[in-house]
């Protein structure tokens, strides 16, 4: 950590694509970061979908995954009670918190861009032969490496977009039941008012009934990631549901075994603390926790619209697994060593040309959050992926619409 050489050093690894054409002069790198926070970029799930869209320029340009921190080649962060998930969330992190004593304060996006900037120079590739493409959380750590470092940069893809900057993420509900309208509006099997039918099926099971908590985990996780068969699949199940079939319901939003498999590929761990140290929360993180509960409570009764979540009450939501907005109640305070993702005050590079993507029919960020920004950079470009979710692209690479927008936005860099 840099604001506590004691705290030790940090190990980081990255996994370079060499260029098909060595015979002629490199013309730069295509830098990935990953999403979660806590999945790494070396990652094969990740890493040859991203391939698969860079192909038309791999033979002039190396492409370089690099891990943050805590992820993948990069001392995988282990906290076994989050990565199990067989204990609550709550004792997960404060177990996880005591696991990595002051070491919690290295794991920032601030760490994770001084990481990046690096291994930049340890590889002595020039930033204006370098492309940054960053997908979820990696637009988040983008913009944070674009604010400290990116002058000179060639370029920066920014997919699936978030300023995270409102700690109640009020734009992604109200995100997902626009995507559930549009998307059985244009299927060819699907009529009738499919957010009404939602709605009474959360109703019918009780909004605070496990079935239900499974269905928003649902609706704001992989239905946004298959859009828009996931949307449409969920329609489907919950119809049949309405005449009393539920089984399908079940089965299509059923979360599978606790724990999240190994940390290497991803880590709970690094996830919470990137989260809990960074992210905005309705609650003064210096505050003690009984406050904290006090604050937040406060917040809930003073938040507006109260129908903003309906049929879920505000209170519900808030606590509830699929808005997850209270799970950091517990972790510790920040201290004078931790850096801001973005320093306050500053401003993103005037020349850095910048194509930021939303998923028309994403939930887990949103077209809103993505115009924000998008905002931000002078030379911005949004493009709005039609019928499509979250980072559409490394889903469905030889499919979605993002990448021909992706490689046009490529070709436009190497005039």
């Amino acid at each position: 950590m840099r604001g506590k050489p004691s705290a030790g050093k940090q190990k980081i690894g990255f996994a370079i694509r060499r260029r098909g054409d060595t015979s002629r002069p490199s013309r730069g790198a295509i830098v990935f970061v990953e999403g979660g926070p806590g999945y790494a970029a070396t990652n094969a799930d990740s890493f040859k979908p991203l391939a698969a869209v860079m192909a038309p320029f791999l033979r002039r340009r190396e492409l370089i995954a690099v891990d943050q921190r805590g992820t993948g080649l990069s001392k995988p962060l282990f906290c076994r009670g989050l990565q199990r998930g067989r204990i609550s969330v709550w004792r997960g992190l404060k177990q996880c918190a005591r696991q990595l004593g002051t070491r919690r304060e290295g794991y920032t996006t601030a760490e994770s861009a001084a990481d990046l900037e690096a291994v930049r120079q340890a590889l002595g590739l020039q930033k204006r032969r370098m492309i940054l493409y960053g997908d979820s959380y990696g637009t988040y750590l983008g913009q944070s490496y674009a604010a400290r470092y990116g002058k000179g940069m060639r370029g920066l893809i920014l997919s699936s977009a978030y300023p995270g900057n409102d700690p109640f993420w009020r734009t992604l509900y109200p995100a997902a039941e626009r995507a559930v309208t549009r998307s059985c509006n244009r299927a060819p099997n699907c009529s009738g008012n499919a957010l009404g039918r939602l709605h009474r099926m959360l109703r019918r099971s009780g909004t605070g009934s496990r079935l239900s908590a499974n269905v928003l985990g649902y609706l704001m996780g992989d239905a946004s990631s298959y859009a828009p068969g996931g949307y449409d699949h969920l329609n489907r199940v919950v119809s049949l549901y309405l005449r009393g079939e539920g089984r399908e319901l079940r089965e299509l939003t059923a979360p599978g075994p606790p724990g999240s498999g190994p940390a290497g590929y991803f880590s709970e761990g690094m996830y919470a603390a990137v989260v809990c140290n960074d992210y905005p929360v309705p609650w003064k993180k210096s505050s003690p926790i009984p406050e904290r509960r006090r604050q937040l409570n406060r917040a809930i009764r003073n938040f507006r619209p109260n129908d903003l979540w309906a049929p879920l009450g505000k209170r519900q939501w808030v606590r509830g697994s699929a808005g997850d907005i209270s799970a950091c109640l517990p972790w510790p305070s920040p201290t004078p060593n931790m850096q801001a993702p973005i320093p306050p005050g500053r401003k993103m590079p005037g020349r850095l040309d910048t194509l930021v993507l939303a998923g028309e029919f994403d939930a887990i960020t949103s077209v809103r959050e993505a115009r924000k920004v998008n905002s931000r950079f002078p030379r911005g470009r949004l493009y709005i992926v039609p019928s499509r979710g979250h980072a559409s692209e490394l889903y469905f690479p030889f499919t979605s619409p993002a990448t021909p927008r992706i490689r046009h936005f490529m070709r436009a860099l190497d005039r």
